[in-house]
């Protein structure tokens, strides 16, 4: 069978640290990972956020929005730079550090420290990144950028004649309302070319 236009839509794989219980925890609410999507969901709950030191300070600054009760945690003090925790203190963001793992909770989870302490948390959000699933986007030859998105016009075209990427291969606001926008400029653009006589 040979397609005269194809659609990429591989998306994304959510890098998560290790919480036990991770799948029903997603499912239940107590842990997150999109502050975009659905922070207005946690107004004043006590938030942590894990993850490498940007990545966990823009998410934690982000969520300030929705809840004054904000903890980065770190495995380790080196984890976060002075400038991190500078930030972090004019934010009144808190800062746990020799976190050690997370225990389940009747609601949310406990964060066990090093020296014994427990820290309750309603919510976790990871902020440790994503995978891009481009494997097939490459093995086609279309071109992506440095963090594995595919590069894309302003008709979703790739660098490969007749195919398309849309929703999160495509380095854009991760939402299920991006993707289907993306969707409708591809798949418009295709009926324009098969109206045209392109093939």
């Amino acid at each position: 069978m040979v397609a005269r236009k194809i659609f990429l839509a591989t998306g994304i794989v959510d890098l998560v640290p290790a919480i036990p219980g991770l799948r029903e925890a997603i499912a239940g609410g107590s842990v997150r990972l999109c502050p975009v999507c659905d922070g207005y969901e946690v107004i004043d709950h006590r938030i942590a956020v894990i993850g490498e030191e940007a990545k966990a300070l823009r998410e934690a600054m982000f969520l300030k929005q929705y809840t004054q009760h904000v903890t980065m945690l770190a495995r380790y003090l080196p984890d976060f730079s002075v400038s991190t925790r500078r930030v972090a203190m004019e934010e009144n963001i808190a800062i746990c550090d020799a976190f050690e793992r997370f225990v389940p909770a009747d609601s949310g989870y406990d964060a066990l420290l090093e020296d014994g302490e427990v820290r309750h948390f309603d919510v976790i959000y990871p902020a440790t990144g994503c995978q891009v699933r481009s494997e097939l986007a490459l093995a086609m030859g279309v071109k992506c950028c440095d963090d594995g998105y595919v590069v894309v016009d302003k008709h979703q075209r790739t660098s490969v004649e007749g195919v398309y990427a849309i929703g999160d291969l495509v380095k854009a606001l991760n939402q299920i309302a991006v993707a289907f926008g993306q969707a409708a400029i591809a798949a418009t653009d295709a009926h324009n070319d098969f109206a045209l006589g392109y093939e």
